[in-house]
């Protein structure tokens, strides 16, 4: 009976580091995106709907804030807060680029559209990707000061 309770007892011990760990294991695992990110959410936050002859460019753009997104969404997945603050910031940077890639989608869905010679529908889907990204701003900027990001 004590071997089983030690083996168990070591079991847990060992696993214990691996899933705690600190709040600046988060912060240095999102730090080195917080210049591509700024400048994702600048490029979204005034995306117009592109012409014709641009979608394939603005297509090619929208597919690296796309990978640029959901490697913060990974990083920021990847790596658990150890106090009540970290986790508050953790969610926020997490809700935030859901509403990022959100915007992208919309974004994507404006390209299409452009590609397609559906104008209107081009800058619907502009507009709601303007929207978007407008929601995922202030959540982001929340979850950034929290975490001490900026």
């Amino acid at each position: 009976m004590k071997r089983i309770a030690l083996t168990v007892l070591l079991g847990a011990l060992a696993i214990a580091p691996a899933a705690a760990a600190s709040d600046s294991s988060l912060v240095a695992a999102l730090k080195p995106y917080k210049t591509k990110l700024t400048s994702d959410i600048a490029y979204l936050s005034t995306f117009a709907a592109p012409s014709k002859s641009a979608a394939s460019g603005v297509s090619k753009k929208l597919s690296k804030i796309e990978k640029d997104l959901k490697a913060v969404q990974r990083a920021a997945k990847d790596n658990q807060a150890s106090s009540s603050k970290g986790t508050t910031g953790r969610s926020e940077v997490l809700a935030g680029v859901g509403d990022a890639l959100t915007a992208t989608a919309d974004a994507n869905a404006s390209v299409t559209a452009a590609r397609a010679g559906h104008r209107a529908t081009a800058k619907k889907d502009a507009k709601a990707a303007r929207a978007e990204i407008a929601k995922a701003v202030p959540v982001l900027e929340a979850g950034g000061h929290t975490l001490g990001l900026f």
